[in-house]
């Protein structure tokens, strides 16, 4: 009944072409907070003119005294939403029109709120959830499972305020606050436990936050607002992003800050496309604790008939795991742990690559700019089994000065930043200018290292496990240049990296030689075949 009360609600709006979020939020504050004060007054109302036009004075009085501006409609719209009201379902509308927003706000799926809703059960008495819009669709399940519990609701949006404070204002332990958490916090309470999905990949200058945090990264903005507002023995729970995870420069140093001064308890890889249709980016679920763990827990949540259930999960010490300089988890629980642990203890040098390589992005080529010209333009169709394609390039018209920064050279190596599959090559001596689109980092070595050497590294199972782990979408491929930067390369003396690409470059050779020769003749075969099928062999 409730849920056919909200589409009616909804379609009185959009037959009247008003369609307008924030207003058709605000409009059912309005409806149920008349409907409160004529149940609570006992005042009578019909469908008779006189009734009509009392309800819509009350309703006047209402919006004055709530700030809920003019009604865009006359006493007869009024009174049709008015009848609605009995069964209308605040939270419902709340988390319907969310549904329907593609403004980049990333919404809990409900079954995602299950699973939150059973680390509830587990943990403490008083629950602060943040931005509590964001996890409508099992909010009212929630509240209404743990009547024993106080819930504190924040939101920053003024109207998603009016219309939680009414949908709970019955509720002696629910309490909503209109309160940014990327602002500092004017709170003064602590909680045994708090729930986050901060925004992701924003940033913040200090006139936006009014405090000086330690990133400008809204999700870490965030966890260090939330995790000061922990009690002694309380939790943070937050779905943080890939980068988040292993970024360099202050991100690093947000990371270690934490490890520092709080605890990390457990971090839970969450399955791919978890918050699809609103982001494609790689999340994983966090828990942030005031005191020191002796070990973290480390996982993956995965997805069966759409219920989370945890899997994979090792336990580390926290000494160990604070000598890592990233929270990469997919990699320290994955099969392939073991090699990656060996090449961590090997007593081999290691450097990141962005000491000793420039890196950076190709340029943005969009179609229109794509006819002929003297400039060639790499895509990620263009490089096949470690090789450059130079047939079928595309080709732009533009100046060669304005391209000469993304202009490649020899020597240059290729790694693809998106599609679906990493591919990397070596960019060979050519008389053409070429550059590189979008969709490729190219890394230039500076020195120490022989780009043939790196190329082998990073085609290899190992180097691609680890740019893997820089990835920050899901099924689709996302890599910054700034992350491959942190990757670490085995140091080798020249010589025996000179040594090992000698090798692999013979090695490949005769591989394809003898594949050509083999090929040749499957061909001359087949075509002898073929012909006695016509011939009868004779």
């Amino acid at each position: 009944m409730k849920r056919n009360t909200n589409q009616a609600f909804w379609e009185m709006f959009y037959i009247r072409g008003l369609d307008n979020k924030e207003q058709i939020l605000s409009e059912a504050v309005r409806v149920v907070r008349t409907y409160r004060h004529i149940r609570k007054n006992d005042i009578k109302v019909s469908d008779s003119q006189k009734d009509k036009e009392h309800l819509f004075q009350v309703m006047k009085k209402i919006s004055e005294e709530n700030g809920l501006g003019h009604f865009p409609g006359d006493r007869d719209f009024f009174y049709d939403l008015y009848m609605l009201a009995e069964s209308l379902n605040l939270v419902g509308i709340l988390s319907d029109s969310y549904k329907n927003d593609r403004t980049g706000i990333v919404l809990a799926p409900d079954y995602l709120m299950s699973f939150l809703s059973g680390i509830i059960a587990d943990w403490g008495s008083s629950v602060m959830i943040a931005e509590a819009e964001k996890m409508a669709a099992g909010l009212q399940s929630l509240i209404d499972t743990y009547p024993r519990k106080t819930f504190t609701l924040t939101t920053e949006q003024h109207t998603v305020f009016l219309l939680l404070k009414t949908a709970f204002e019955e509720f002696q332990n629910v309490k909503v606050i209109n309160q940014s958490i990327y602002r500092e916090l004017l709170i003064a309470d602590n909680f045994d436990l708090i729930l986050s999905i901060p925004a992701f990949g924003g940033r913040l200058g200090i006139d936006e936050t009014s405090k000086n945090f330690m990133t400008r990264e809204t999700e870490s903005i965030a966890i260090e607002n939330l995790i000061r507002r922990i009690n002694d023995s309380g939790r943070l729970v937050a779905v943080i992003p890939a980068k988040l995870t292993f970024a360099g420069g202050q991100i690093r140093d947000f990371r270690k800050w934490i490890l520092e001064n709080y605890s990390m308890e457990a971090i839970y890889s969450f399955p791919d496309g978890i918050f699809r249709p609103y982001t494609g980016i790689k999340t994983y679920l966090a828990t942030f604790a005031k005191r020191r763990r002796d070990s973290i827990v480390l996982g993956s949540v995965e997805a069966e008939d759409y219920n989370l259930k945890v899997a994979q999960v090792i336990k580390m010490p926290s000494a160990e795991f604070g000598q890592y300089d990233n929270w990469r988890v997919d990699l320290l629980i994955s099969n392939d742990n073991e090699e990656i642990q060996r090449f961590k203890a090997s007593s081999v040098k290691k450097v990141k690559l962005k000491s000793i390589a420039d890196i950076f992005r190709g340029k943005s080529v969009l179609k229109g700019d794509v006819q002929p010209g003297e400039i060639f333009v790499l895509n990620i169709s263009n490089i096949e089994e470690g090789e450059v394609l130079f047939d079928h390039m595309d080709t732009i018209n533009e100046e060669e000065r304005k391209i000469k920064r993304y202009q490649l050279e020899d020597g240059d190596i290729l790694t693809t930043c998106r599609g679906t599959v990493n591919k990397v090559a070596l960019f060979p001596e050519t008389g053409r200018a070429v550059i590189a689109s979008a969709n490729i980092i190219v890394i230039r070595v500076k020195e120490k290292l022989l780009p043939q050497y790196l190329k082998i590294f990073l085609e290899s199972p190992l180097g691609q496990l680890l740019v893997k782990s820089f990835q920050r979408g899901t099924n689709v491929m996302n890599i910054n240049p700034n992350d491959i930067g942190e990757l670490e390369v085995p140091l080798l003396p020249m010589d025996r990296q000179r040594e090992l690409a000698e090798r692999f470059a013979n090695g490949l050779g005769r591989y394809k030689s003898e594949r050509e020769a083999i090929e040749k003749r499957w061909e001359n075969q087949r075509t002898e075949i073929y012909q006695e099928l016509l011939t009868g062999g004779d």
